[in-house]
């Protein structure tokens, strides 16, 4: 066969493969948006992991550690809070948002990103991260997230909220480097007055906790 026309047939089964690849892949995002679009996704659960303090509240300590004398600013702040009265952010608290996704086919779907934005009523707009890689496994999955909510006069309001939202876009394939498919999410959750007061009081205990804690390792600070 002369060079030509065996350039020729490569070129055609050149062109024929990356054809071939190419409707493989979009039949496997057409799978994969089949998927994704009887999955439901729920809310679980929105706890409290811990609690870390603005170090800025202690930038005069260093002139303290020779007394045990109780830390003015420590002692202001836990009379505020008393009180109820925050007049700066305290610190952060690290939140853990669960949903859970009801994956009704028999196939796996690898969850790549996650973008998306916790709200609890209006009081706040928190962005949400993916913890892990996470797995969509037939049947029920969850997908942990997590999130910071600043302690300010904002902590006094959690009472008040009826209801938390997650809204954004998951993009998921059926294979751990397959091709993408994107989906709008936009879920929300009730919760009773009960549930967002243990959250307030688990706060502002950890809060407490942590700033007792700073001052005194300020004064007696580990070897």
């Amino acid at each position: 066969m002369p060079s030509k026309y065996k350039f020729i047939l490569f070129a055609v089964v050149c062109l024929f493969s990356a054809v071939l690849l190419q409707s493989c892949a979009a039949t496997r995002k057409i799978d994969a948006a089949s998927i994704l679009s009887k999955t439901k996704l729920e809310f679980k659960e929105l706890a409290l992991d811990s609690v870390t303090i603005n170090p800025e509240l202690f930038e005069q300590v260093n002139n303290l550690k020779s007394t045990l004398l109780p830390n003015p600013q420590v002692v202001l702040i836990v009379q505020n809070l008393a009180r109820g009265i925050i007049e700066k952010e305290l610190g952060k608290a690290h939140l853990t948002a669960v949903m859970t996704a009801n994956n009704q086919s028999t196939d796996t779907l690898w969850v790549r990103n996650l973008k998306a934005n916790l709200f609890l009523d209006t009081l706040i707009e928190l962005p949400l991260q993916l913890k892990d890689s996470t797995v969509l496994l037939p049947g029920a999955s969850d997908i942990t997230l997590t999130t910071d909510f600043p302690l300010d006069k904002r902590l006094l309001s959690l009472t008040g909220i009826t209801k938390y939202r997650a809204k954004g876009e998951i993009s998921v394939s059926l294979e751990a480097e397959g091709p993408l498919v994107s989906f709008d999410f936009d879920i929300e959750h009730p919760i009773s007055p009960e549930e967002m007061r243990a959250l307030e009081d688990r706060a502002r205990k950890s809060l407490l906790d942590g700033l007792v804690s700073d001052w005194v390792y300020s004064i007696f600070p580990k070897e």
